[in-house]
């Protein structure tokens, strides 16, 4: 019999905790979830039968609730290190004679033992898992970790140790040399405290709330030995991590797929960094799956439809703002579906449809919600704008289709490009279009190249941004035109300067549109000397950068080093090509390093980043190259090929030289490693001079411009 308005007790701060409250939510159950802290209760759906608690709770406190609540079921979905709640949790329930079912995170998909409170429910007790409890399951606690360890040090790279507990973690660690990246959480850092030259040796990541950053502060843990972001985290950033402090070894907790443990595991051994894991604690219950089972078969959650067919997602863009601006099309599709999803703003705009609606722009958590909400079969979701111009539409869509349930389908909208231009009265064909949205954008250097561009964005520094790349740029001529909330109440579109609009704060949803008449950055490269920021330090000229940038090749997407980079005049000529070329200027000397900075900012380069640095260590941490220009390696240019051909065997080279000891350095370099036959240039220039009413031609020094590139089968590398 199904308890139709029952009372439910969730503890979450998981991912488990987080699948539960969306499968409850929006049923007739009222449901009470207890979250540790206020960035769990963030993750928890928004429903009218869902009141969420957060703060920590005692047992005494969490005895004295069950009492007066007289909950049907308590959920215990907390982490599986959190043996302290868990513990309070059983106490609490026993004691008030709640029934209690523990949420097991999935551990290799293995089930584990069952157990209910004795006062609650027993089906989900049966003889069958009762009799598979033999020997070959009743584990000594550790064992069952340290034989799963033992069989991935088997296929890695790395040292493998599982110890039982934190304390024995700090013990083992005590015999060990090296940087030490600890990912266990702020509650049990002050352990490593104990450890020899903690203060040196270990770096702790935690999550990024001011109250945990404080408390490691005051324990000793800050600056650079403090990593405090929000996960989770995928195996490259992991990877980046560990080299950014030169770990040596890294502490983690068992904690499943869902704690991002095979991404620590794949990581350190990508790594090459030793991994001490502690092992799971080991405990009964039952697993995500099994309880939404038990849920949908005591008690009344809606219609949960089994379909072996696949559910229907239409992803719809929602045009400008106003909802007056949906396509027929759109509104058909919201008109018939069971489910509007998306960021709340895209969503409240569609509240005429009165449709059940979840507020997320995660896609992983919209789809979690889904898989959690079975009977919802015909699903609309909310993309701001045009689902083909920097829309969320593209991710969403590929995280639904790998889960295999859902079929999708886009639908566009109207775009806040197409209604603003109209607006203005300009064709926009010929514009160049960028959005500031999570991106940085080149708008300046891309305007004095074509003249117009058209900028996406929004917020108190939006403006701010755009006009100082532009001043900088010697560009206060600039023709400026401003929309803000398209479509909405408060509409305002405009025309302005940079200094006039400069200082305005924007609001979250504003447009931009710059023409410029001034002169235009010519399409080829060759940029004069003069333009650049010079000092004493040295430059490649104009008609040697001319052939060199030629010589490289450069195509969309290219990942450029400028090893010795000087000034930085091949880097920006290169940069300037292509808003999709990264370059890496990797220069030594501090006075070259602020020209570099300068000549950046100047001409205003967003994918020009800068490695104060000595090559090849320099280049260790960065990614692979596809060309490398060398304009100076300090004596170590053997190396750097080598390094670079390393990350990348088919890297292509351009290296200027100026003595013929450095020439044959490098044409030495070229018969030992892997590379094609070098192309040599001599490149010896002229420039004019006048003296009196005549001309002199005034040499240059000649310079050397040799050209190869790795061989596309190397081995020993």
């Amino acid at each position: 019999m199904k308890i139709a308005e029952g009372k439910i007790a969730v503890f979450a701060g998981t991912t488990e905790g987080r699948v539960l409250a969306s499968r409850l939510a929006g049923s007739r159950v009222a449901v009470d979830v207890f979250v540790a802290t206020e960035y769990g209760k963030e993750e928890i759906p928004k429903a009218e039968n869902l009141q969420v608690h957060d703060g920590r709770v005692d047992e005494i406190q969490m005895e004295k609730l069950f009492q007066e609540k007289k909950y049907d079921l308590i959920l215990d979905a907390t982490h599986p290190f959190a043996v302290v709640v868990t513990a309070n949790i059983r106490e609490a329930a026993e004691k008030t004679g709640t029934p209690l079912l523990r949420i097991l995170r999935d551990k290799n998909s293995e089930r584990t033992n069952i157990r209910i409170a004795e006062t609650g429910p027993r089906t989900l007790e049966d003889d069958n898992q009762k009799n598979r409890n033999t020997e070959s399951d009743m584990e000594i606690p550790g064992e069952t970790a340290g034989e799963e360890m033992a069989s991935i040090s088997d296929s890695s790279d790395c040292r493998i140790v599982t110890v039982e507990n934190i304390k024995a973690a700090v013990d083992f660690l005590k015999t060990t040399e090296g940087p030490v990246f600890v990912t266990t959480g702020s509650k049990e850092l002050s352990a490593f405290l104990a450890l020899p030259d903690w203060e040196t040796r270990v770096y702790a990541r935690v999550l990024s709330m001011p109250e945990v950053v404080k408390t490691c502060a005051d324990m000793g843990f800050y600056g650079s030995h403090l990593i405090a972001m929000q996960g989770p985290f995928a195996e490259d950033l992991n990877v980046a991590m560990m080299k950014a402090v030169h770990a040596k070894w890294m502490v983690t907790k068992e904690s499943g797929k869902a704690g991002g443990f095979e991404e620590k595991v794949s990581a350190a051994k990508k790594a090459g960094v030793g991994l001490v894991v502690i092992g799971r604690p080991v405990e009964e219950g039952i697993s995500l799956e099994e309880g939404i089972a038990y849920l949908e078969e005591h008690f009344a959650l809606g219609r949960s439809v089994k379909n072996s067919g696949k559910r229907q997602v239409f992803l719809i863009g929602t045009g400008p703002g106003s909802e007056s601006y949906l396509t027929g099309e759109a509104k058909k599709r919201l008109d018939k579906c069971d489910l509007i999803v998306g960021a709340s703003r895209c969503v409240r705009q569609l509240e005429s449809f009165h449709k059940p609606v979840f507020e997320a722009y995660q896609p992983e958590k919209i789809a979690d919600y889904l898989d959690a909400h079975p009977e919802v079969q015909v699903i609309c979701g909310a993309m701001s704008g045009d689902t083909g111009f920097y829309s969320a539409a593209e991710k969403l869509g590929a995280v639904l289709e790998r889960r295999g349930n859902y079929t999708v389908e886009v639908i566009p909208g109207i775009s806040s490009v197409g209604y603003f231009f109209a607006k203005i009265r300009r064709p926009w064909d010929h514009a160049k279009l960028f959005s500031m949205h999570g991106q940085a954008a080149n708008f300046a250097s891309e305007l004095k190249r074509s003249g117009s561009a058209f900028v996406l964005g929004g917020g108190a520094d939006f403006y701010e941004k755009i006009c100082g790349q532009l001043i900088d740029l010697g560009m206060q001529e600039t023709k400026l035109f401003a929309g803000e909330n398209l479509t909405l109440e408060d509409e305002q579109i405009f025309t302005s300067t940079p200094e006039e609009i400069k200082g305005r704060k924007a609001p979250s949803l504003a447009v931009l549109y710059a023409e410029w008449t001034g002169p235009r950055r010519p399409l080829s490269h060759g940029i004069a000397d003069e333009a650049f920021t010079r000092g004493k330090v040295p430059m490649t000229k104009m008609e040697v950068r001319t052939v060199s940038v030629a010589k490289l090749e450069l195509t969309e997407n290219s990942v450029l080093y400028d090893v010795g980079a000087g000034t930085g005049s091949v880097s920006v000529e290169c940069a300037g090509l292509s808003d999709s070329v990264k370059v890496y200027a990797i220069e030594k000397n501090s006075e070259a390093v602020e020209l570099l900075y300068e000549n950046r900012k100047k001409f205003a380069l967003t994918n020009l980043e800068i490695i104060a640095g000595t090559a090849p260590e320099a280049l260790e941490d960065l990614p692979a190259p596809t060309h490398v220009f060398i304009g100076g390696s300090g004596g170590q240019m053997e190396e750097v090929i080598a390094l670079c051909l390393k990350k990348n065997p088919k890297t292509r080279f351009v290296v200027n030289l100026i003595t013929p000891e450095s020439l044959a350095a490098v044409l030495e370099a070229a018969k030992t490693l892997p590379v094609t036959e070098p192309d040599l240039v001599t490149l010896t220039a002229a420039r004019s001079k006048k003296v009196g009413s005549s001309h002199l031609m005034m040499g240059q020094n000649p310079v050397w411009i040799v050209t190869f590139e790795g061989k596309t089968c190397i081995s020993g590398i």
